[in-house]
């Protein structure tokens, strides 16, 4: 009986010292394969998007007309017909002024005009008699040719008095200032019985300013990369944030047709039907256009970029390895980014690439099953 549990002992020695040894042989050998594993890595496929792109831009609205009314001539205001926020048509009088000094000027060349009619009417008259007497042989030629241009010039003076009859009538009828365009007024500087000043110097202040607001353009500056795309007759959706989420439908009317040296941006104007006259001049606004993209751009998603000191990289899977590819961006798109070089379309590129992944690394490439940019 002893020699059995003898061996029994060591037997249970023996194991109990083996188990160990087995564990942490197993442990070293679970480690190995972990190093030695091929990581499994989510790939997409980068395709070129063809579809338009939406672009949004900052605008100020401005009146489809905009005029500042400044008097022709000095003059005192007699009457003061509209106010700020007065709707105007085009025609209406908005003040007349009283201008005694063109109304005197006026007298006075009319008065000058009746001297050269009277002159011009005795120098045609004397004229007739030195023809008949020359004729006669009473005079010579010369005379009369002095007394002919005597009446030619009494003729000039006529229609030079005439002339100045005429403008002065036409400063005077310039007192009425009437709006050029249907509008509504926005400014006014004048009131009953002010000094107005002729003309628009600088710094003058303009007697009245005048808006056409039925319809309201909006003015927007469009970068370089969109700018080619960007044609008259394209729709443009307005929203101002103080008037809700509903967007006002606009059109692309016109672009400067060259870009802007400083900026390197297009003005583009859009224009707005505003009959509820809800756009006022002078808002800030986002102007959002779908802008085409005829020959396509290449989009990668946001989650697949690298960045690293030698600067934005992509992982793109070729075969079973890993091979990291600088790439250009453009625009950043939200959720995507445009690639201007680097990969191309059809290229698979890792999506949240971990953090030892380098060079040439062999990876097991999984498809996430959408491509990018979609």
């Amino acid at each position: 009986m002893a020699p059995v549990l003898i061996v029994l002992l060591l037997a249970a020695l023996v194991v109990a010292g083996a188990l160990p040894r087995l564990a942490r042989s197993k442990s070293r050998e679970a480690e190995r394969q972990l190093v030695t594993a091929v990581p499994t890595v989510y790939t997409e496929t980068v395709l070129r998007d063809t579809s338009a792109t939406p672009v949004e831009l900052p605008g100020t609205v401005t009146g489809v007309h905009e005029a500042n009314i400044f008097a022709r001539s000095n003059g005192f205001v007699r009457a003061l017909r509209v106010d700020i926020g007065s709707v105007v048509r085009a025609g209406d009088t908005l003040a007349v002024l009283d201008m005694p000094e063109v109304r005197e000027q006026s007298l006075q060349a009319a008065a000058v005009l009746e001297q050269a009619e009277a002159n011009a009417a005795l120098a045609r008259a004397t004229l007739a008699r030195w023809t008949q007497m020359a004729a006669q042989g009473v005079v010579t030629p010369q005379e009369l040719e002095e007394r002919t241009a005597a009446a030619h010039v009494t003729e000039a003076n006529v229609r030079a008095a005439r002339a100045n009859v005429a403008n002065l009538r036409e400063v005077l009828r310039f007192g009425a200032l009437v709006a050029p365009f249907h509008g509504i007024v926005t400014a006014r500087s004048i009131d009953i019985g002010a000094l107005v000043v002729a003309g628009a110097a600088a710094g003058a202040r303009p007697l009245l300013s005048l808006s056409q607001t039925d319809t309201v353009r909006v003015m927007l500056q469009v970068p370089q990369s969109a700018a080619a795309r960007v044609r008259p007759g394209m729709r443009a959706a307005i929203t101002v944030r103080e008037l809700g989420d509903s967007a006002f439908q606009g059109t692309v009317i016109r672009t400067a047709g060259a870009m802007d040296p400083l900026t390197r941006t297009l003005l583009t104007e859009v224009q707005v039907a505003n009959g509820a006259r809800r756009l006022l001049p002078g808002m800030f606004a986002n102007v959002k256009l779908q802008v085409p993209n005829p020959q396509g751009i290449v989009r990668l998603p946001a989650i697949a970029l690298i960045v690293r000191g030698d600067g934005p990289q992509v992982a793109q899977v070729e075969g079973d390895s890993v091979h990291l590819v600088p790439v250009v961006l453009g625009r950043d798109l939200g959720t995507t980014l445009e690639i201007v070089k680097g990969v191309a379309p059809g290229a698979a590129v890792v999506v949240n690439p971990p953090e030892n992944l380098v060079e040439g690394m062999r990876v097991k490439a999984v498809a996430r099953g959408r491509a990018a940019g979609k």
